[in-house]
């Protein structure tokens, strides 16, 4: 009896060590399975901006996030530049993924798809350089507000970070300097030629399958309304317009009280500043569109003084100096349309602050009483010589002497003013 219970013990035994290692092997094999490799891919389908460099942050974000499972960051690009703050935050970002082991791969597509100016310098800081057919790069000569170029200093600088790029990553210098000093663009397959790019691909699942990443997950960032707000914000122009409408929001309210105004005006205000410290604005452009707001205000706190056209000719220069530190950026007929808006805006208030001084200089002072020397009135009591009475004149009533005696009804007219006393006389 006593062996029979020693085999059912060793029976359980047997049960528990096998069910302990069949738990062992399935934790064993749930720990070791890694999640698939996935391609974080950035749709640069935009200017450079405010916008362009959130979109960007997210995709290099998630990426470094995720260094065992993200193996490459890919940006679409399709672009005519845009702003020099902007590019550099985004150069940045991705020198900080290399520090990651992360490659960054840069895609020019699809068909027709451009990578201008700004865009030319994310392209060439990237690991790996792709490009549809039909697709161009380069045209990156820094110029000035009016589309010439830039100032020797200023080519010659970013020229310089255009060659450094492009050794940093094994390809042609002396092209890649071309198209800073004399502009030059490629097609694709120049680009190729002149070792500017590693490959010609049809679109991205061509590209993800020469770089051996075909069977990888994708996790597409695309634009949604925060990206297309700070682009929006991110425009000088844009920021200075904003200052000036909540300046004159602000003091419109102060004639007619609601605060509902006033509330609008200052968020547009903390709206304007806030986009200009997101595209790092000059303080000197922020400055003039400020002190130019203030002018038109303190005009039209105080109608006359002709400050309004020395505001609106600070505002306006504010936004071409905002316009002169963008490289990549020169004035086109969208912003010089807006402006002429502006200017004729400013006009038409100017004019109608000079027609309000005007009707106020006309209007007469309800509490001066020099304003009723020649009007009529009534005597309320009689008036003696030497002694006061009272009139009613325009609905008030005043004290008056007089050099005649008139009785009370009759009526007076007021032939001058001593202080509050009117002087009157007998009419007819």
């Amino acid at each position: 009896m006593s062996s029979e219970m020693a085999r059912r013990w060793l029976g359980w035994v047997n049960v528990i060590i096998l069910a302990l290692s069949l738990a062992i092997a399935i934790a064993s094999s749930t720990a070791s399975a890694s999640p698939a490799p996935e391609v974080a891919v950035v749709e640069l389908d935009r200017d450079v901006d405010a916008g362009a460099e959130e979109l960007v942050r997210r995709g290099v974000s998630y990426a470094s996030s995720r260094p065992g499972t993200v193996k490459a960051l890919v940006l679409q690009i399709n672009t005519d530049g845009g702003y020099i703050h902007n590019m550099q935050k985004i150069l940045d970002m991705l020198a900080k993924l290399a520090e990651k082991n992360i490659t960054a791969v840069a895609l020019v597509a699809p068909e027709g798809a451009r990578c201008r100016s700004a865009g030319a310098y994310i392209f060439m800081a990237c690991d790996i350089t792709a490009m549809a057919p039909g697709t161009s790069i380069g045209a990156c000569m820094p110029v000035d507000l009016m589309g010439n170029p830039a100032s020797e200093k200023v080519i010659n600088a970013l020229a310089a970070q255009m060659r450094g790029l492009a050794e940093a990553k094994g390809r042609n210098v002396t092209a890649a300097n071309e198209m800073v000093i004399k502009n030059k663009a490629f097609t694709a397959e120049e680009a190729i030629r002149n070792h500017i790019c590693d490959m010609v691909v049809i679109d991205l699942n061509d590209l993800l399958n020469k770089i051996g990443l075909s069977d990888t997950v994708r996790v597409y960032f695309r634009p949604d309304l925060q990206v297309e707000f700070l682009s929006l914000i991110s425009n000088p122009l844009v920021q200075s317009l904003l200052m000036w409408a909540a300046v004159l929001i602000i003091f419109i309210d102060i004639f007619h009280p609601t605060f509902v105004m006033t509330a609008v005006g200052l968020a547009l205000l903390a709206i304007a500043l806030w986009g200009a410290g997101v595209m790092g604005a000059s303080p000197v452009a922020i400055t003039l569109v400020v002190l130019g707001s203030a002018l038109t205000l303190f005009e039209l706190k105080k109608p006359g003084l002709g400050f309004e056209v020395v505001g609106i000719l600070l505002i306006i220069a504010g936004i071409l100096f905002a316009y002169q530190q963008e490289p990549f950026i020169a004035i086109g007929g969208v912003e010089v349309a807006l402006m002429v808006i502006a200017l004729a805006g400013g006009g038409v208030l100017a004019y109608y602050l000079f027609m309000v001084r005007m009707a106020l200089k006309k209007k007469p002072r309800l509490h001066e009483p020099e304003r009723l020397i020649g009007l009529t009135g009534v005597a309320k009591t009689s008036i003696r010589p030497g002694e006061t009475g009272v009139v009613l004149v325009e609905a008030e009533t005043w004290t008056a002497t007089s050099e005649e005696e008139i009785p009370a009804g009759a009526r007076v007219r007021i032939i001058s003013v001593e202080g509050l006393v009117l002087k009157v006389k007998k009419e007819g």
